[in-house]
């Protein structure tokens, strides 16, 4: 802890790690003890933002006050960097998709088991509004019954950039949005989902 608030660091201070650091510097029940990334131009952009950087992932490990573990790198590191992280003592928020198969997020849940650390994967699109929109016609029964719903993802054309767009570190555009309308699914649709 620091200063009585919940001490959060980022691994991996990219695109989504940059977000959430600089969105914490707004929330009263965290702080943000600081950031770790392997690129050295994301460590200096994080200290010209006058945020504390460390030098390692170990060392973030090492830190008594970090309380959580905010895992915002590239998918196929998510799971060591999530179980190491419980293993040291941290509480671990990860981005989605949490591991690339069930093997390794059967890993996650049982050394969550085993520390008892708390862990939760981040899927920020169950909040966007025409989500929660949808979302409520669909609880309040306003169109009655439904039996198909349609989602896409536009964007720029809906290819993921940069390591996004890889395989071989996780990407791919059913890892980067397909999770998004995965999860959205199976929040809306009560029961089990007979066709995808």
């Amino acid at each position: 802890m620091i200063n009585n608030k919940l001490a959060i660091a980022i691994v991996g201070c990219g695109g989504m790690g940059g977000q959430h650091a600089e969105r914490l510097f707004a929330l009263d029940r965290v702080e943000l003890a600081g950031t770790f990334d392997i690129r050295e131009e994301r460590q200096e952009w994080a200290r010209s933002k006058g945020m504390n950087t460390y030098d390692s992932f170990e060392a973030v490990l090492n830190d008594p006050n970090v309380d959580i573990v905010l895992c915002a790198t590239p998918n196929h590191v998510h799971k060591d960097i999530v179980c190491e992280s419980m293993r040291a003592g941290k509480h671990v928020i990860c981005e989605k998709p949490v591991t690339l198969n069930v093997a390794e997020l059967e890993e996650i849940m049982a050394c969550q088991k085993e520390t008892g650390m708390q862990f939760t994967v981040r899927q920020n699109r169950r909040w966007d509004d025409d989500y929660l929109m949808i979302k409520n016609i669909f609880d309040e029964k306003t169109l009655g019954r439904v039996f198909r719903i349609e989602s896409r993802i536009f964007g720029s054309r809906g290819i993921p950039g940069d390591w996004r767009g890889e395989k071989e570190f996780g990407g791919g555009m059913l890892y980067d949005w397909g999770v998004h309308l995965i999860d959205q699914m199976l929040q809306l649709v009560p029961g089990k989902i007979k066709k995808v």
